[in-house]
């Protein structure tokens, strides 16, 4: 069975994880912290520390090496659209 996330949870997040979180669900094969750290202006602890954080709220998952956005329950596959509630 897949894992999904909520919808809600992802909205309460701070603006960097929602980013990361956005940037990762646009890539369904999924980024190294290596490539992330390439295409995202976020200084490498702040990543790394972001990443562990989207894990410990269902939203993202470390797969060898790779790391993936988990799909949002009864979001479209298209698009998800996210509300600019949390603080950065």
């Amino acid at each position: 069975m897949e894992i999904r996330a909520d919808a809600a949870t992802l909205n309460v997040q701070p603006r960097q994880r929602r980013d990361v979180y956005m940037w990762l669900a646009a890539t369904p094969d999924g980024r190294s912290v290596k490539h992330l750290l390439e295409e995202l202006d976020i200084p490498e602890v702040e990543l790394r520390e972001t990443l562990r954080k989207l894990d410990a709220a269902g939203l993202a998952k470390r797969v060898k090496g790779t790391w993936v956005a988990v799909p949002l329950e009864g979001a479209d596959e298209q698009a998800v659209e996210v509300t600019d509630g949390g603080a950065a």
